[in-house]
């Protein structure tokens, strides 16, 4: 049997819940964390348009934001505040998650091995990077390298007043930057890198963060991801291609569904292998059994999902395991409420279920949260940690399921209130899926922490028992 990875330390930031405890606040009396976007972010009315001709504009004004995305205390790293200005807002957020995940883990204070910890984190796109970079394609308009000249009084103005790129802040544009300067503020000496494999992104990141613990390439990891977004270009191309809900809601396998709020989100865990984390007298949330990635193969157009290719990551995730799919009592979808994902997603559930009898509740975040593409995997994975680690299966926003009759026979029940979740003599076993544009899926198999071992009572103690007092 593979080694099982212990998570031993979390730290989050969702829409509406700036920590764990807010995170499980919020997902037990769930409500959408959705509104339109602010002023601060940029201006709804030069890119709000019904007309489907508007290439430029989107048709949502919907979005999961989180506040105050700038706030930063560089003085509390020791980091100059001019460095801290050039990072990437993503890199930043990485910075406090992995502060507060070493915290949750209670390593602040004492010592842990920084010479093999590593930071491996998902990071798809750099908003940042675009406003950094904005001054550079404004002189290349005003050039005419693009057609004819952007021209007009105000024009060199407009330009000028435009920040322009140092050379100290090129640092902060590359997205690899992220996880290599939460290694460099923290002294950790492991292998650092970022990866996309955009909504699967972070289960990515931590499913690699779980093979190289398992080959022992690092003894402790920080894995997750991050998904800020500072301009509007997503919103548009997703508007373009009709992923985002026009009617400002997420109701995955929902009868009215009609696509996903874009959201934003990060989460971190630490993990390091369960006997390690045994030996050490660590708290342990939970312990990932089984992980399974596939990619989707020869898709026409390459955005398509596939029932074949989710298949193929849930079973290879409970092989890894070496688990039958029944054995989970919960499965936590990727759920984006789409026309085209949700019955995709629904068909490989009762492909991975068929001829198992035991039932399963099934939930998707992105009700609630929106979808944070490479940071979504992290909301459904903390999420269901958190339900395994306190045995309690928080409840979906009430909606009218598409299929009742494809759930029922899948033997999938959508939790409608909090539900006690008891073991039954059996670890509460979880499941949860990332599916990412291009075909790449994950899934992994949570389990609850073990049960320590009772201590040897030694030959005194088991006096009793050699009376006969049984």
């Amino acid at each position: 049997m593979r080694d099982d990875i212990a998570i031993v330390g979390m730290a989050c930031r969702f829409p509406g819940a700036l920590n764990v405890n807010q995170y499980w606040r919020l997902l037990m009396a769930p409500r959408p964390q959705f509104g339109t976007v602010p002023d601060t972010r940029w201006r709804r009315a030069a890119l709000f348009s019904d007309d489907p001709r508007d290439a430029s504009a989107a048709y949502t004004d919907t979005m999961a934001l989180l506040p105050d995305v700038g706030r930063f205390d560089a003085e509390h790293y020791g980091m100059p505040p001019r460095r801290a200005r050039l990072l990437d807002p993503q890199h930043r957020l990485l910075i406090d998650l992995a502060r507060e995940a070493i915290q949750d883990a209670g390593w602040e204070a004492g010592g842990f091995d920084r010479e093999e910890t590593s930071v491996i984190t998902a990071l798809t796109e750099s908003g940042y990077r675009q406003l950094s970079t904005m001054g550079i394609r404004m002189r290349q308009l005003a050039g005419g390298e693009f057609g004819a000249r952007a021209t007009g009084a105000g024009w060199p103005e407009t330009v000028g007043a435009v920040d322009d790129l140092h050379g100290s802040s090129v640092a902060g544009l590359l997205l690899n930057m992220g996880p290599n300067t939460v290694s460099s503020v923290f002294g950790l000496h492991g292998e650092s890198f970022a990866l996309d494999s955009a909504c699967s992104g972070g289960l990515t990141a931590v499913a690699n963060a779980v093979y190289a613990l398992r080959a022992g390439r690092c003894r402790i990891a920080l894995a997750g991801g991050a998904q800020l977004i500072l301009t509007p270009d997503l919103l548009v191309g997703l508007c373009r291609i009709g992923a985002l809900s026009r009617t400002g809601r997420c109701l995955p396998f929902g009868a009215q569904a009609d696509g996903f709020v874009l959201g934003e989100g990060a989460g971190l865990l630490v993990l390091r292998p369960l006997a390690d984390a045994q030996a050490a007298g660590d708290r342990v949330y939970a312990v990932i059994r089984g992980v399974g990635a596939a990619n989707d193969g020869a898709v026409p157009g390459g955005m398509r999902p596939q029932a074949a290719g989710q298949l193929r990551a849930l079973r290879r995730a409970y092989r890894d395991a070496g688990l039958a799919p029944d054995s989970v009592g919960y499965l936590e979808a990727h759920g984006t409420g789409t026309e085209v994902g949700d019955p995709v997603e629904r068909d490989a559930l009762r492909q991975l279920r068929a001829g198992w009898h035991s039932p399963a509740h099934l939930g998707a975040v992105k009700a609630v949260l929106g979808h944070s593409l490479a940071a979504a995997g992290m909301a459904g994975l903390i999420k269901t940690v958190l339900a395994v680690h306190r045995g309690v299966i928080p409840p979906q926003p009430p909606f009218e399921p598409a299929e009742p009759a494809a759930l029922r026979a899948a033997g999938l029940v959508v939790p409608r209130a909090p539900t006690e979740w008891g073991g039954a003599g059996q670890p509460r076993r979880a499941g949860v899926s990332a599916f990412g544009f291009g075909g790449m899926g994950v899934h992994l198999v949570v389990e609850e922490r073990p049960t320590p071992l009772a201590a040897d009572p030694g030959p005194a103690a088991a006096a009793p028992a050699e009376r006969g007092e049984r």
